[in-house]
């Protein structure tokens, strides 16, 4: 497919998307977003794009795929945050729910008894990094970093339970 018939098709193929979108994300802004960053991706990807099949299809493969990582990342944070309770922000002021939290300050101190290297590969995970990215990035066995989150993720709910 030339260069300017693919742009154009992907123009053309817009509001189909959004509609998309929109199914998917049930939200107007979401909708756009996922759609700019489906049309991004379609014009950077053109070139993985083979005449075979259809180019609507191929579109919207590109726009469920974007919109499942955006949803397992925001579901590991959520995860997360409940696993562990960790404010946004907090003060000096925070108070410690000995249920089930940890206070800021707390997470904290317990994040600084960990290793360098596990606090530096934990705090990607944290952010949100998938475990082949944070491999990667650590130039790490994918098996050993899923090893080593799995191993720190015990400890820091042991240190919970110390504190509780």
């Amino acid at each position: 497919m030339i260069q300017e018939d693919f742009e154009q098709n992907v123009v053309k193929l817009q509001s189909a998307l959004l509609g998309f979108a929109k199914s998917l994300t049930h939200n107007e802004d979401e909708a756009k977003d996922l759609l700019q960053e489906t049309s991004l991706k379609a014009l950077v990807s053109k070139e993985m794009y083979n005449d075979s099949g259809s180019f609507k299809s191929w579109l919207y493969t590109i726009m469920f795929n974007l919109f499942l990582n955006c949803r397992r990342h925001s579901s590991k944070q959520e995860s997360l945050i409940s696993d562990f309770q960790i404010p946004e922000s907090c003060d000096t002021q925070c108070k410690i729910d000995l249920e089930d939290s940890f206070s800021g300050p707390d997470f904290k101190r317990i994040m600084n008894l960990l290793p360098a290297d596990s606090r530096m590969l934990f705090n990607l995970y944290l952010r949100g990094y998938r475990y082949e990215e944070i491999a990667t990035r650590l130039q790490m066995p994918l098996g050993t970093v899923k090893v080593k989150i799995f191993r720190i993720k015990q400890e820091l709910r042991a240190y919970k339970k110390q504190i509780v």
